[in-house]
C-alpha cells in the first residue's frame, strides 16, 4: 500500500526530519519518502501491517497534526 500522509505546517527540514523518524520507528513500512514543497510523506507498507489510524496517532502523539491522509495511486 502506498499512502500520502499531510502533516499541518511541516514546510522545512528540521520538522520533516521528525515526523519521518516517528514513522520509520514504528516498524512494518517499506519505505518513507519525505516532501516538503507539498508538507507531505509518502509511506509504502505491506496490505494488513498498518492501518491508516495507526499512522495518524503515531504522528499525533508526538505533537503534530495529520490533516489528510489518502491513497498515492
Amino acid at each position: 500500500m502506498k499512502k500520502v500522509i499531510v502533516v499541518e505546517g511541516m514546510d522545512n527540514m528540521p520538522m520533516g526530519s521528525a515526523v519521518s523518524r516517528i514513522l520509520e520507528g514504528m516498524g512494518g513500512l517499506d519505505k518513507v519518502k519525505l516532501n516538503l514543497e507539498k508538507q507531505s510523506i509518502i509511506v509504502e507498507y505491506g496490505r494488513g501491517v498498518l492501518t491508516e489510524d495507526e499512522l495518524c496517532d503515531a504522528i499525533n502523539e508526538e505533537g503534530f497534526e495529520v490533516v489528510e491522509i489518502f491513497d498515492d495511486d
